[in-house]
């Protein structure tokens, strides 16, 4: 397999930002009465723009509560997460050395807003490896999984989408790759992943599956 690019994920891909954002909207969701399991939310949620979230916790909202989702709830959660991540910056471990591994275009496609989505890149110290191609929710117009985030990222690289290799661990952004028309590896080495994680990425349609980032940046290494 000869890809011409790589695109990564950002949150938990390159950062050990999952943990924190789930325990911050776990809180707040049960705080307004809602009931929800919580490997349920995680599924439900992970990996999905903003806008798409906003949409379904409000309809959960409405189906439980019976009245729509407080106003600018979404809002502040997001800000508070945002708040909380980058105050903390932890990269998942070889994830710096894979970006650094694959030596031609490359760039993030993340459900972030763009201002969070740079504070984190730069936070990694992978601002000068990404350059101008660091792609946010807020760039389109359907988020993740629509394909449209992973479409605009291959058109700014100048690379057709199936020369592209997606790396993703949510089953919404590994939906979104395949969307795409590009290739996608799953990674399931973050400590937010649960124990079937690898068996959901690809019955979304992840071609493999990785545990350890030193085993993607040896493969990318290859391709």
């Amino acid at each position: 397999m000869v890809m011409d690019a790589v695109i990564f994920d950002c949150d938990g891909v390159l950062i050990d930002s999952e943990t924190i954002a789930h325990e911050v909207e776990m809180r707040a969701v049960r705080g307004l009465g809602l009931d929800f399991d919580a490997e349920i939310c995680r599924r439900k949620f992970q990996g999905l723009a903003v806008k798409s979230w906003r949409k379904f916790l409000d309809e959960d909202h409405r189906a439980q509560l019976g009245r729509p989702l407080p106003d600018l709830f979404i809002e502040n959660l997001c800000n508070e997460i945002s708040g909380r991540i980058l105050s903390d910056i932890r990269p998942i471990d070889g994830a710096v050395g894979a970006v650094r591994a694959f030596a031609r275009a490359k760039g993030v496609a993340s459900s972030s807003p763009r201002h969070e989505l740079i504070g984190k890149i730069a936070g990694l110290g992978l601002a000068d490896d990404f350059g101008d191609h660091v792609y946010s929710g807020d760039d389109v117009e359907h988020g993740k999984p629509a394909p449209d985030l992973f479409l605009l990222a291959a058109s700014q690289l100048g690379i057709e989408p199936g020369r592209c290799l997606v790396i993703e661990d949510s089953g919404h952004g590994v939906a979104a790759g395949m969307a795409a028309g590009m290739t996608v590896w799953g990674f399931v080495g973050g400590p937010h992943c649960s124990p079937d994680q690898g068996r959901h990425l690809e019955q979304k349609g992840a071609r493999r599956i990785f545990s350890r980032m030193d085993e993607i940046a040896h493969a990318l290494r290859n391709i």
